[in-house]
């Protein structure tokens, strides 16, 4: 459930709220998002910081960097499970980590120049698209991923 609202009585409050509708039903998959969801939690709780405090920016990119390598680990991870499994959307999956990572790359190279609104809005975009990737775009390799899991599972009991 995405939280619109993020600061509502002055009190911060997540700007992703995990649910369990986000499951896929692979736990190191779903571990990887919930943890996702925490770090873009972090990259916006950094920008609601006073951005005239010394170490403003730095705390950002840092946030932000952090965010974003955590990213690429989760990818590599999905994108492996998707080539063991031979998942037919494999390529265009692949596509989408990458387009994200591009534009990603893009905004962290520019994040200590960019207005804290723009920031805002950048947030924006990882919340959204976490949101839609984890509730679209990766429901569709799980029948592949669980079929691969349940052959390579009976074979080894």
């Amino acid at each position: 459930m995405l939280n619109r609202n993020p600061v509502l009585n002055n009190k911060p409050k997540d700007f992703i709220v995990w649910d369990p509708k986000y499951r896929v039903g692979i736990p190191v998959i779903d571990a990887q998002h919930e943890h996702l969801v925490k770090l873009c939690n972090e990259f916006y709780m950094s920008l609601l910081k006073n951005n005239d405090s010394e170490g403003y920016q730095k705390l950002v990119k840092e946030t932000l960097q952090t965010c974003l390598d955590y990213a690429g680990t989760h990818f590599r991870e999905e994108e492996r499970l998707m080539t063991a499994s031979k998942f037919d959307g494999y390529r265009q999956h692949k596509a989408s980590h990458e387009a994200f990572t591009e534009k990603c790359k893009i905004t962290w190279l520019g994040i200590d120049k960019l207005p804290v609104a723009e920031a805002i809005k950048f947030a924006h975009f990882l919340r959204d698209w976490i949101h839609n990737h984890i509730a679209h775009e990766d429901r569709l390799y799980i029948p592949a991923l669980v079929e691969f899991l349940k052959k390579n599972t009976s074979k080894t009991e």
